[in-house]
């Protein structure tokens, strides 16, 4: 006999135009190594058992009982905690990713009201209590049009604010430090369920190829990770086989360190004209700092060899692809914004093509998200603001809207005005990043107020609380 699951019962409903997001049903996230799925990269992941998959086949990733809960959640006002994330960002008066509006056409693109009718809040009441059950067809995602791959955690760096899920350097030092166990680090990457990957093959040769848009690769160092290659020639097959039908090229986005090792970075460039015959491919370069400060924010780094990385690819003329920054803006990497942002404007007029911005911000571990600091410390954002004014008009805009240096800007103001009004009491944080910045130090023979000298000043205060 078929079991249902008893699904906890919704908290109160509230406004749905302050919760309704579409990336709930259009953004999959696979996380390969281990099994597990998420909608949204903002959201926990969670292990898909085989009981579910043998149950819902290809929906146990996108359509399964829980996540249709959740998606009525939304529509129904309620802040689920999936989301928390976001709702973190918005409580701080900062801007989160969710757009009502891209919402509002995401139901007329689904047809499930008429287009043209007009976005505004009774309209949003009115349309959305209309979905108040589980069973309504447009809980269902249908054609998702964004996706993500982790291929695991195998990486080359210990960036400050990463961890031991994300970095196979981080689980290696904490494991030695006995931090952690390797016991409690097996059980944290417990093994894929068996039929995982076929499912996923199926989902994306029968569903997914045919609505997605762009797919994002991500690690660990998806570079350096041998299935990348596997990955990528598959993917590369099954738009081959399907391009006729199609009427855009997809997008394939990869994220890298570009600390790449000349084997598999010669490996990468190779493969750059059968990946961008089927695909429009972005490369997406994570670094927000320069030199020592950047050696420093990502431990294990030879500026040396990432940036001659960087100058080889955007050298590289036989193929069409854009390449950006994504910029994690961290509580470190604040005060030299400006000068990183002036390092990839001069790259873009060094080569003669877009060099985009794209943004980020750590909020995890909290004692690294830049709303700890001061409020003087939004001076620095201001004059990228003023920088970046000057100069937005000689910027070839990227074939991504997100990576424009006008919409980075708008991203910039709002963060700098944030911390410029900031009075949160941060005392436990700021009392944490003394305590924890002390301990990176000594371990990895490093020195926080040499590196980053505007930053005695807070450390020292820090450091009495």
């Amino acid at each position: 006999m078929k079991t249902i699951p008893i699904l906890p019962e919704s908290p109160v409903a509230g406004n749905p135009m302050d919760t309704m997001c579409e990336f709930k049903w259009n953004y999959p996230i696979f996380q390969m190594d281990r099994g597990e799925f998420r909608s949204c990269c903002r959201t926990p992941s969670k292990q898909v058992p085989e009981a579910l998959l043998q149950e819902k086949g290809i929906d146990a990733f996108l359509n399964n009982d829980e996540i249709i809960q959740s998606r009525l959640d939304l529509i129904n006002g309620v802040r689920h905690s999936d989301c928390q994330s976001c709702w973190n960002l918005e409580d701080r008066g900062m801007k989160s990713p969710r757009e009502p509006k891209n919402f509002w056409n995401f139901l007329k693109r689904e047809r499930v009201i008429p287009r043209d009718m007009e976005y505004n809040e009774e309209n949003v009441r009115i349309e959305l209590g209309k979905i108040n059950s589980v069973d309504h067809p447009f809980l269902k995602a249908k054609k998702p049009y964004m996706m993500e791959i982790s291929l695991g955690n195998t990486c080359d760096l210990k960036c400050m604010y990463c961890n031991h899920h994300y970095s196979t350097q981080w689980a290696t030092e904490l494991i030695k430090l006995g931090e952690i166990t390797q016991e409690q680090y097996d059980r944290e990457f417990p093994k894929t369920a068996p039929s995982y990957e076929a499912k996923f093959w199926e989902w994306f040769n029968t569903v997914g190829s045919w609505s997605i848009h762009r797919i994002n690769m991500i690690g660990g160092e998806p570079l350096i990770i041998p299935e990348f290659y596997e990955y990528v020639e598959k993917m590369t097959a099954q738009f081959d086989v399907i391009m006729p039908f199609k009427k855009l090229k997809p997008t394939l986005c990869i994220v890298t360190n570009m600390h790449t090792p000349a084997n598999y970075f010669n490996r990468f460039i190779d493969r750059l004209p059968k990946i961008t015959k089927v695909f429009n491919l972005e490369i997406l370069i994570s670094m927000e700092s320069l030199e020592n400060r950047a050696e420093y924010i990502r431990n294990g780094i030879s500026w040396d060899r990432f940036n001659s990385n960087v100058n080889k690819i955007l050298a590289v003329k036989d193929s069409e692809f854009q390449i950006g920054f994504l910029m994690s803006v961290n509580v470190l990497s604040v005060a030299t914004t400006k000068n990183f942002v002036e390092y990839a404007t001069n790259l873009s007029d060094q080569y003669q093509r877009p060099v985009g911005l794209k943004q980020n911000i750590v909020n995890f571990p909290k004692w690294q998200n830049p709303m700890i600091l001061p409020p003087e410390f939004s001076k620095y954002l201001y004059e990228t603001i003023e920088y970046m004014e000057q100069h937005v008009t000689r910027i070839p805009n990227p074939t991504d809207f997100h990576g424009r240096y006008d919409q980075y800007m708008i991203f910039l103001k709002s963060l700098a005005d944030s911390m410029a009004n900031n009075d949160g009491d941060y005392t436990e944080d700021r009392k944490k990043f003394h305590e924890w910045y002390n301990t990176f130090d000594q371990r990895r023979g490093l020195n926080l107020v040499e590196t980053f000298p505007e930053y005695l000043e807070f450390y020292n205060m820090c450091g009495k609380l």
